[in-house]
């Protein structure tokens, strides 16, 4: 049975590392989102000139979201599965985001962490050597610079799953460029979808918005949108989802959060010693 005196020294041990440690390491893994058949929009978009068909869709039977399209004329037509609030006053889609994730740089920030089931049911060129269709991955962000407006220019973290541009499948390439005043960085996955093929990915998404961040010289972000689509240029696409998940979890491991406790456990361990002298006496 502790004497009072110690069993109170222990409560205040306790109160004080409760004190100084950050609440969100104590804290457990948050959703970004998490698609399910009712909390997505559903859309296909016949592209510039209007003629491209395709579906999206749940199959309630199968358990997995479906989505294809068909291209003949160069409409870069597409469909997909939203959520969040886009940019261009296009509205919201559903809802907002669970969490709209930020990135800072040069602070601790949480692991953003994707994990998706896919298949790429099929593809076809109309036009070898100048045919295009791609499935991925697209997080929409805005820059918390007071200067930029979100409605009005965006940055775009995309990820492809699987790409044929112009006259071959490519895999394992990045590129940056200007779409409609908003900045992309796009990156071919070296890990690619083949047709009829399932296959799982869990992918640490910082990396790549860090990249992008650094590309376009951003200190701060904050994440507003995401799509899953395919898209095709003279060409058709299906592909198949059968679940998907954005979770942010603290990484203990991780050099922007280990730097930044080292001050704090040397403070903690000098009033540990100063606390156990004072009850001492």
């Amino acid at each position: 049975m502790p004497k009072p005196k110690a069993e109170k020294a222990q409560i205040m041990l306790m109160l004080l590392v409760g004190l100084l440690l950050p609440a969100p390491l104590v804290s457990s893994a948050s959703v970004v989102f998490s698609l399910n058949p009712n909390n997505v929009c559903y859309e296909t978009w016949g592209g510039f000139n209007g003629d491209a068909i395709g579906n999206s869709t749940y199959d309630p039977i199968n358990g997995k979201f479906i989505m294809w399209i068909n291209d003949t004329s160069g409409s870069w037509g597409l469909s997909k599965l939203s959520r969040g609030l886009m940019p261009h006053y296009w509205g919201l889609r559903y809802a907002l985001l669970d969490e709209e994730f930020e990135v800072k740089r040069g602070l601790p920030t949480r692991d953003l962490i994707l994990e998706i089931d896919l298949k790429l049911v099929n593809y076809t060129v109309y036009e070898p050597g100048n045919s295009s269709t791609n499935v991925a991955i697209v997080l929409f962000f805005e820059s918390l610079n007071p200067k930029v407006d979100y409605q009005v220019k965006c940055y775009q973290t995309e990820l492809q799953f699987f790409s044929y541009y112009g006259d071959a499948v490519y895999a394992n390439r990045v590129s940056y460029f200007e779409w409609r005043n908003d900045s992309v960085a796009q990156f071919k996955l070296a890990d690619n979808l083949q047709p009829g093929v399932y296959k799982h990915y869990s992918i640490k998404l910082n990396d790549y918005i860090e990249q992008m961040m650094v590309y376009y010289k951003l200190d701060h972000v904050k994440l507003k949108h995401i799509e899953i689509f395919t898209e095709a240029y003279k060409g058709y696409c299906e592909f198949e989802v059968y679940q998907a998940k954005i979770s942010a979890d603290w990484n203990l491991a991780s050099p922007d959060l280990v730097q930044p406790l080292i001050p704090i456990g040397a403070l903690l361990l000098l009033l540990t010693f100063a606390f156990l002298l004072f009850y001492r006496r």
